[in-house]
């Protein structure tokens, strides 16, 4: 893959993708929603795993653009919504699995969670954040990997 060439773009890491799916274990047949998708590695790699389906949500038209022509030219199933996350989010969403790796250190993390408590999704969240930018105390975290810049936390919504 060679996306677009972006200062704020940040795909996850092989190392930390493969500890990620390690953790996740089997996710064939499952659904996956990527926020702030960017490249879309994490939508492909589900798809790769085996998910039945997959929706990548990315602002920039570039990297939709990009998404779009990997997932013809690797004949991938991939839904690529070219929106802001949380225009997007202010619909009723389901899938088995939501990856957020939004933007560092901006407050966007708080944000996303929010936003899908408010939904009450009560589905696996997966979320990259800085170590300067911990998680609310919305959630329960269950595995994590990752350091630094690039945490990874698998957390469950705590619904009130």
């Amino acid at each position: 893959m060679n996306p677009p060439d972006l200062p704020s773009l940040r795909p996850l890491p092989q190392r930390e993708r493969l500890a990620l799916f390690s953790m996740l274990g089997d996710v064939e047949g499952s659904s996956v929603i990527d926020l702030f998708a960017g490249s879309g590695i994490l939508a492909f790699e589900f798809l790769s795993r085996g998910a039945s389906t997959a929706t990548a949500v990315e602002l920039d038209h570039r990297l939709c653009r990009f998404m779009k022509e990997q997932a013809k030219k690797w004949n991938l199933p991939l839904r690529v919504v070219c929106r802001d996350v949380f225009q997007y989010l202010k619909q009723p969403v389901q899938a088995d699995y939501i990856f957020a790796g939004p933007p560092n250190n901006k407050g966007l993390v708080s944000k996303t969670i929010d936003m899908l408590s408010v939904l009450h999704y009560n589905g696996i969240v997966i979320i990259q954040h800085s170590v300067r930018e911990p998680l609310p105390s919305n959630v329960d975290v269950l595995r994590s990997t990752g350091k630094d810049e690039s945490i990874v936390d698998i957390v469950k919504l705590v619904l009130r």
